[in-house]
């Protein structure tokens, strides 16, 4: 255990993904979000806001989707319920300033109106720049059909 903890680790700088990436100078994919912890949501967006920074160091010109579905829409607006605000109300705003970042990074980002209507959350407090669409189901069949790379962010 003590040589594997002496072992020389490769600095991340140094670290690529060639292999998967290949010739690709596009790639298009599709987050399919369905996280019902808040604070596990602010980790996995900021995990892919590094994503595709690390896309762009590839050499990679990304186009990307995010459809948030199911208990997720609870936090992308900004009339939380009294109780998600009172237990989660950093995280809430954490996700809000990476909602921003991402399309700023210019990342397309849908909520399903079927689940807004389900979770009781309006579309007019959907986060700025959220496009509420009939059916996140549908978003996502049409993105795959037209190419997209499906990326699962489920519990």
């Amino acid at each position: 255990m003590a040589a594997l903890a002496l072992a020389p680790t490769v600095a991340a700088e140094n670290l690529h993904n060639r292999a998967a990436i290949g010739g690709l100078e596009n790639i298009k994919a599709v987050y399919d979000v369905r996280k019902s912890n808040p604070n596990a949501l602010d980790m996995y967006l900021k995990a892919i806001i590094t994503n595709v920074e690390n896309l762009e160091k590839e050499g990679v010109q990304a186009d990307l989707v995010m459809v948030f579905i199911s208990h997720s829409v609870k936090f992308i607006n900004t009339e939380p319920t009294m109780e998600t605000e009172a237990d989660y109300g950093d995280a809430l705003a954490s996700i809000a300033r990476s909602i921003e970042t991402l399309q700023d990074l210019g990342v397309r980002i849908e909520a399903c109106n079927g689940a807004t209507r389900a979770f009781n959350v309006d579309n007019d407090t959907l986060l700025p720049g959220i496009e509420p669409v009939r059916s996140g189901f549908i978003s996502l069949m049409g993105y795959q059909n037209n190419g997209y790379a499906l990326i699962p962010v489920y519990d």
